[in-house]
C-alpha cells in the first residue's frame, strides 16, 4: 500500500511538472519597454510601459518603472506625434528644438542610486494600423551626479498614447526684454 501511495504522489508531481515549466516560460504580455546599457555600469531592464500625450507641451512620454529602476523617453513635436526618426538630445535642448527626443534612466547600482540623461542618439517611432506605438532607441548618456558615461539601447511595443494625467500645463510665457513684451 505504501508503494502504491508513493507512486501516486510521484505520478501527480510528474504530471504537474510540464505545466509548471510552461508557466515559468510564459512571456510577458501587454505594452513593454526593454533597455540595456553599458559603459561605467552594465545592466538590462524590462517592464510594463505607458505612453502619455500632453498636447499643450507637444510632448509624448514613454515610461517604464519596476522597483528602483525606471526609464523615460520624451518625444517633442509641435502639434502631433508622427512616425519617423527623432534625434535624441540633452533634455534641456530637446524640449526647445522639436521635433526631438530625450532620455532619462535611473537604477540602483551596488552602492547607490544612479541616474543618467541623454546627450545624443536616435529614436525611431512606428505606428501600427490599429494606432499602437512601437519603436527603438540608441542613446549616449552621461551621469547626473557623476562623470559616468553609458550607451543605452532598447525598444518598446504595444503602447497606446493616452492623455497625460499630471504635469501637463502650458509653458509660461517668456518676456522679450528688448521689446518689453511677453
Amino acid at each position: 500500500m505504501r508503494r502504491g501511495l508513493r507512486w501516486c504522489v510521484v505520478s501527480a508531481l510528474l504530471a504537474a511538472a510540464p505545466a509548471c515549466r510552461r508557466e515559468a516560460r510564459r512571456e510577458p504580455t501587454g505594452p513593454r519597454l526593454e533597455a540595456r546599457w553599458s559603459g561605467t555600469d552594465t545592466a538590462a531592464f524590462a517592464a510594463p510601459a505607458v505612453a502619455e500625450w500632453c498636447d499643450s507641451l507637444g510632448l509624448l512620454e514613454f515610461r517604464a518603472v519596476a522597483g528602483d529602476t525606471g526609464l523615460a523617453l520624451a518625444v517633442y513635436h509641435t502639434d502631433t506625434i508622427q512616425p519617423g526618426e527623432y534625434p535624441i538630445r540633452p533634455p534641456d535642448v530637446a524640449d526647445t528644438t522639436p521635433p526631438s527626443a530625450a532620455l532619462a534612466l535611473r537604477w540602483f547600482s551596488r552602492m547607490s542610486v544612479r541616474g543618467v540623461r541623454s546627450d545624443s542618439g536616435t529614436l525611431t517611432l512606428r505606428r501600427a494600423a490599429d494606432g499602437a506605438l512601437s519603436g527603438s532607441f540608441r542613446a549616449k548618456a552621461r551621469g547626473i551626479s557623476d562623470a559616468g558615461r553609458l550607451t543605452v539601447t532598447g525598444s518598446f511595443a504595444g503602447l497606446r498614447a493616452r492623455p497625460a494625467r499630471r504635469g501637463c500645463t502650458a509653458r509660461p510665457a517668456t518676456r522679450d526684454s528688448a521689446a518689453g513684451v511677453h
